[in-house]
């Protein structure tokens, strides 16, 4: 079988895995939408069992990603569903060797927290507000609380 994620990076199409754009499109059973979790438990995972020197390709290509995201909902829609497939997998053991996110310092961290900011500072975060804290305490209960915190964050919360 066709490793997706391998395709993606010889192509140097990798954000196009992650927006499940073009032969990257894995549809969900239920709906008519792209399934992240699939392209990620799928395609991914076995990327980085392949080879120790997989896991730094990945963690680099989805920084990427997250640098390449712009402040619309479909985007918005890619980050959190991305985002929540990779704490969802990570959290089960399944993403071998990659490091993003273990540091609130880390540059995808920041990432994470100024796409958020961004994403507050327009009109849609009004209307997707409920959505993107949804997302938030899935992650949240996947062992991650960087999105809640954030959030909280701009919110005011404490």
């Amino acid at each position: 079988m066709t490793n997706l994620f391998e395709v993606s990076i010889k192509k140097n199409e990798t954000n196009s895995f992650f927006r499940g754009e073009k032969n990257y499109f894995v549809r969900t059973p239920d709906f008519d939408q792209h399934n992240h979790g699939a392209n990620l438990g799928g395609h991914v995972e076995s990327f980085l069992r392949a080879s120790n020197d997989n896991a730094e390709v990945f963690d680099k290509a989805f920084i990427k990603f997250l640098e390449s995201l712009e402040v619309n909902k479909e985007d918005l829609t890619h980050f959190m569903a991305n985002l929540s497939a990779f704490f969802a997998l990570k959290n089960r053991g399944r993403l071998e060797g990659s490091t993003l996110f273990r540091s609130l310092n880390s540059n995808e961290s920041k990432l994470v927290k100024s796409y958020l900011t961004q994403i507050s500072n327009s009109e849609i975060y009004f209307s997707e507000k409920d959505r993107i804290y949804i997302h938030a305490n899935f992650i949240s209960k996947n062992g991650n609380d960087l999105l809640l915190n954030v959030l909280k964050e701009i919110d005011g919360i404490k």
